[in-house]
């Protein structure tokens, strides 16, 4: 059930408008990240698990403080026995079986339903289902939305950012193969006459190249590992900066390993493509060249 509600932190002021969602207390569909004090239990009454959107808007609330809560023109006292974390929500949780008590009308009834399947289909199929059954039994739904559309229509938030970001990405290692492909050609006239005495002592081409390309590829490793240290903070203050600017609050993120495992692999195909002409370029040096070479 979702209820509203009117927070009073002085007398005299209009307070805060609020909502109560309120789940039964048996129910497990809702697993919060809980950053302080604890989640509801069966049996909880007055007890509430604040946002932290709440917190920053009125910084001194902690939990086991005690609120006043305005609900149907009548004033109650709520216990604050955890805080959760959420981007942009004000939510107040409690328990379905005590608010029903203290509310007039009975608000918004929602009912969550989960499935064995999760492709849009199945969603589909179950949601019309419900809605013939309770057709049938004359109750009227008013709205129906299924899983799979709430996280699509999330995530499509984000697909710009994450498109815009990946084709900098793929730009900045395009420069960067570039930049080595120079960089190791350089190398490779540097050493011309190193690569005459290797060629005077047995080295095949494939020694040569072989050379060469490691090389490439500790350069790509050591720009991998630089990468990974500077991208921490980038992360941070970029998650932060577009959750301030459309959703009024900093966003968490989780560092993915399997990110950094594809940049690995990225990363030494770049250096081993970057490294293979001036690589080539190295193995046909004969030792003729290398004495002429000044």
């Amino acid at each position: 059930m979702e209820y509203t509600g009117r927070l009073i932190r002085n007398k005299g002021e209009a307070g805060t408008q609020v909502g109560f969602l309120a789940p039964p207390s048996t129910s497990t569909l809702i697993q919060p990240t809980i950053i302080s004090g604890r989640w509801l239990t069966r049996g909880d009454e007055n007890a509430i698990v604040i946002s932290d959107q709440l917190v920053r808007m009125f910084p001194d609330l902690k939990v086991g403080d005690w609120l006043t809560i305005e609900i149907d023109g009548k004033e109650s006292k709520w216990h604050i026995v955890g805080i959760y974390t959420f981007v942009a929500d004000l939510g107040i949780y409690v328990n379905y079986e005590y608010l029903s008590q203290l509310t007039i009308n009975p608000g918004s009834i929602f009912l969550r339903v989960t499935t064995s399947r999760h492709d849009i289909a199945t969603q589909q199929k179950v949601s019309d289902q419900l809605q013939a059954r309770y057709a049938a039994y004359g109750v009227r739904v008013s709205d129906s939305r299924l899983g799979v559309e709430d996280i699509q229509g999330t995530t499509s938030i984000f697909d710009i950012f994450i498109y815009f970001i990946m084709v900098m990405a793929i730009l900045i290692a395009m420069v960067g193969a570039m930049g080595l492909m120079g960089t190791m050609s350089v190398n490779v006239m540097e050493r011309t006459r190193e690569i005459g005495v290797m060629r005077a002592i047995g080295a095949s081409n494939w020694d040569i190249q072989s050379i060469v390309i490691v090389e490439g590829m500790v350069i790509g490793l050591i720009s991998w590992a630089i990468s990974i240290l500077l991208s921490i903070p980038i992360t941070g203050a970029l998650t932060t900066g577009v959750g301030v600017q459309f959703f009024g609050a900093p966003m968490s993120f989780v560092y993915s390993l399997s990110g950094i495992s594809a940049w690995l692999i990225g990363i030494l195909v770049i250096g081993i493509i970057a490294s293979a002409l001036p690589a080539r370029g190295a193995s046909r040096l004969t030792v003729k060249d290398t004495l002429a070479y000044e």
